[in-house]
């Protein structure tokens, strides 16, 4: 109640202060209502007024929202929320990769920093020099590679030829049997 008792010292306070209020009856020079009678009578005033009406409730309930709303740079704020929200839906598989692998990181973080891995001797310019060992032997494979294919057309293109070849040699011979079995039956009537 202290608390009561504090607003209502204040009140009084602050009647003495301005004076009473002059009702719409009276001239200005008489004042008749106290502070506390008014604001008593505007808050009964504000509830009949807007009981019964649920819409008009709503609408003060809302009020703020709508100040939000009215301000001018509320479009261009949602617009910058519209812009990072596409912005982080493009970049989530990428996100969720890159968690996936700190993760991993994160398990293997006490292997990878165990004394036996700081101890490994420096092995780079052997990894290099078999990686240009490598890459030569693909080249070489490579024209190794190319050389049998054209070994092998060429080959091919012997074997076509040597059967043509045959193949001509065969009908040759064929022609002249039948043309020296011709030539036998006259020579045996004979």
């Amino acid at each position: 109640m202290d608390a009561l008792d504090l607003i209502e010292k204040r009140i009084d306070n602050l009647n003495r202060i301005l004076g009473t209020l002059p009702s719409e009856n009276e001239p200005s020079n008489v004042q008749t209502e106290t502070l506390t009678e008014s604001l008593l009578s505007a808050s009964q005033l504000l509830s009949s007024a807007t009981s019964g009406r649920d819409a008009i409730n709503k609408f003060t309930e809302r009020s703020a929202e709508l100040e939000k709303y009215l301000d001018p740079n509320f479009v261009e704020e949602q617009q910058d929320i519209r812009a990072k929200e596409v912005y982080l839906q493009m970049m989530a598989p990428e996100l969720q990769e890159t968690f996936r692998q700190l993760e991993q990181i994160k398990q293997l973080e006490p292997t990878l920093g165990a004394e036996y891995f700081r101890s490994m001797p420096d092995v780079t310019d052997k990894l290099k020099a078999m990686n240009e060992t490598t890459s030569d032997l693909g080249q070489k494979n490579d024209l190794l590679e190319e050389s049998l294919t054209l070994a092998m057309q060429r080959y091919d293109e012997i074997h076509n030829s040597l059967k043509d070849s045959l193949r001509s040699m065969n009908d040759r011979i064929v022609r002249m049997e039948e043309r020296m079995n011709k030539k036998k039956p006259l020579n045996e009537d004979i």
